[in-house]
């Protein structure tokens, strides 16, 4: 049975086929992106034209998704990128020169179809859901930036100043000057609120450290648990962009302390 026989069965005939050149066919099959516009799929055969083990056919899409993409959203930044592997890995889809694809035998065909429409569906809602998206990533932006841009201050990340007290997680521990810097990334209420206990137990232990909160967006945060903070901790940075724009002025004025 050819590829084209396969998914008919399992589609119960609702699949047509376009032949754009020898041993590559065009799917119309009920697939469709959010605006109506059906998804650009296809089969590249193998050589014989059928599916016999151990040979496969190949589902893509010749590029159109990232071109649809490219329309209304650009992959241009490392944590966009992630975004787009992320989708990649998840559903076991390739990515190679811009074309997407993922290989099927015959008793995977149809499923494997249904699975590379999801990561083509999510791929292009990219642009729609950029904010949420980015904004979810906070943690993973603040590690990529201490990773690139803080080398110099030896930063150790997951730290626990209190051996015996793994409830109490330092984001990560700076050393600009000899004397641990305990850095929190505050993206709620609870961080918030783990943070002024930690920064307050590590003072209760007579620990010597200081401490700076990152925050993801200070505006979202009760009064009173900001307040609860402010006390407790040496600094804070009302946003990511804040924390990057001043972090290395601010480190090495510490560092010039001792």
């Amino acid at each position: 049975m050819n590829p084209v026989e396969i998914l008919r069965e399992q589609f119960n005939s609702h699949v047509a086929v376009r032949e754009k050149r020898p041993g590559i066919l065009q799917l119309v099959v009920p697939l469709f992106h959010e605006d109506g516009d059906m998804m650009d799929i296809f089969l590249d055969l193998p050589k014989k034209g059928e599916i016999d083990v151990p040979e496969s056919v190949r589902i893509s899409d010749h590029g159109l998704t990232m071109m649809r993409l490219s329309y209304s959203f650009d992959i241009d930044t490392p944590n966009k990128a992630r975004i787009f592997r992320r989708i990649l890995a998840e559903n076991d889809v390739t990515e190679e020169a811009g074309e997407l694809f993922v290989e099927a035998t015959a008793e995977t065909l149809y499923a494997t179809l249904l699975q590379f429409s999801q990561a083509v569906s999510k791929i292009c809602n990219l642009r729609y859901f950029k904010r949420e998206l980015l904004s979810s990533l906070f943690e993973e932006r603040l590690a990529e930036f201490i990773q690139d841009s803080l080398k110099r201050f030896h930063p150790t990340q997951d730290v626990f100043p209190i051996p015996d007290r793994d409830d109490l997680a330092v984001d990560w521990q700076l050393s600009p000057n000899g004397l641990p810097l305990y850095l929190f990334a505050i993206r709620d209420v609870n961080r918030a609120r783990l943070a002024t206990i930690s920064c307050l137990e590590f003072q209760r232990k007579d620990l010597k450290f200081k401490s700076i909160a990152v925050h993801e967006d200070l505006d979202k945060l009760p009064r009173k648990d900001l307040n609860r903070l402010t006390n407790a901790c040496d600094k804070q940075f009302t946003s990511l962009d804040e924390f990057q724009g001043l972090a290395i002025s601010y480190l090495k004025r510490e560092a010039a302390e001792i």
